[in-house]
């Protein structure tokens, strides 16, 4: 009975430990993730499914503990790429945010759709080629371009034990 109750006594804060830590390091659906494009993209520079890196903006803190550091790696893909056209027709691009890589190689999935997509401005060619010369329907409209550095939102797609 004293066996018994010391191996008790000295298993039973292990267990605890245990439970409290596994518990405190789960990451909820649609916890919010800041990822930073690492490069500048555009609409006549890239094509569907090509990747897009990113890196994480900011810690990811759960119970004041950071539990993802800032900088871990992220990738996307290009969901749509569309350069500008003659006629001011102008471009389209849009991506999504797919996975976060932790240091330990466990991916995590993430979810997101981020678009460009501005409208054309062919009626206004036109009409200054009507005004003033046949020459202004040959312009190009706006590529959609994102910068280095932009920050986006991306969500977790499901619960996740860290």
């Amino acid at each position: 009975m004293k066996k018994l109750f010391i191996a008790t006594f000295l298993i039973t804060p292990v267990i605890l430990i245990a439970q409290t830590d596994s518990t405190g390091n789960i990451l909820q659906e649609g916890t919010i993730i800041k990822a930073a494009l690492t490069q500048n993209i555009s609409g006549k520079e890239v094509s569907v499914g090509q990747t897009v890196d990113f890196e994480l903006s900011e810690n990811v803190i759960l119970n004041d503990k950071v539990v993802i550091p800032k900088g871990a790696k992220i990738t996307g893909s290009v969901t749509e790429a569309q350069r500008s056209k003659a006629l001011g027709k102008k471009g389209k691009l849009a991506f999504s945010i797919d996975y976060l890589y932790l240091k330990n190689g466990k991916v995590i999935k993430l979810r997101n759709q981020i678009e460009k997509n501005f409208k054309g401005s062919g009626a206004a060619v036109a009409a200054g080629a009507i005004l003033l010369s046949p020459i202004a329907l040959l312009f190009n409209g706006k590529n959609a371009k994102y910068e280095k550095g932009e920050v986006f939102t991306a969500y977790i797609d499901k619960e996740v034990t860290l």
